[in-house]
């Protein structure tokens, strides 16, 4: 009688452990023989959302029945779900099973790896780059007159500003081609102007030269000082 009730506990436990065990055990995903290519959602990659998104599938033996997504960026989520309702699978037994769609950002253009691991897709993109390109907005033709310890000399700018608020000013002088110089650090706004350009001085020695100044209708009035400490006065009026 002890023999039989520990033989019927030896038996419970067998099953409880191969039951877990069966539990336990990975579902294989049925071989897909025909898909879309995945892609990464443009809003996603503009915002440079990565991450993984898994996705429960219910198929009828060959085809996709649902495919819910479980965890991921909602972002992401409806990507995943919509490629995996164009999948083809060999002939299975109707089941359930789980894929992995994971999104990241890597040099290069779009890459899929499509279920090189077991239930994983990956796809790796480039971050998305958004270019803003601003007007420029023409200040003219200016004569400019320059006054120091040098001595005095003049040149020919051409000015214009530009960005979100109007506050960058560009230019350059107007010279032969291999001496002319552009404008750096540009700066405009409520008529005060500040930049650094190179400029010939009397001695022909081209020198940096930073220059602020204000502009008053047709006229600019202002000081500078050169990359030698030397300062100085300046004057520009506009080209009609």
């Amino acid at each position: 009688m002890r023999l039989s009730y520990y033989f019927l506990v030896l038996s419970a436990l067998s099953l409880s452990i191969s039951g877990a065990a069966a539990q336990e055990t990975p579902e294989t995903l049925p071989k897909v023989l025909q898909h879309s290519d995945p892609i990464y959602p443009p809003i996603a990659r503009t915002a440079h959302i990565q991450g993984e998104v898994l996705v429960k599938v219910t198929t009828d033996g060959e085809s996709v029945l649902t495919a819910e997504a479980e965890a991921g960026n909602p972002l992401l989520r409806q990507s995943a779900e919509e490629n995996i309702r164009t999948w083809k699978f060999a002939a299975h037994v109707p089941g359930t099973f789980h894929v992995t769609f994971r999104y990241k950002f890597l040099s290069g253009n779009q890459e899929v790896a499509f279920l090189n691991s077991p239930g994983t897709v990956e796809i790796t993109a480039t971050v998305s780059t958004v270019i803003i390109d601003y007007a420029d907005v023409g200040l003219g033709d200016w004569r400019v007159h320059l006054k120091s310890v040098h001595g005095k000399f003049s040149e020919m700018l051409s000015l214009y500003y530009t960005g979100p608020d109007g506050e960058w000013l560009g230019g350059r002088t107007k010279c032969p081609k291999e001496e002319c110089d552009e404008i750096d650090h540009g700066y405009i706004k409520d008529g005060l102007i500040g930049f650094t350009i190179t400029l010939a001085q009397p001695d022909r020695q081209r020198t940096r030269t930073f220059l602020v100044g204000k502009i008053t209708g047709n006229s600019i009035v202002g000081t500078f000082v050169d990359d030698s400490g030397v300062r100085g006065e300046w004057t520009a009026v506009r080209e009609r």
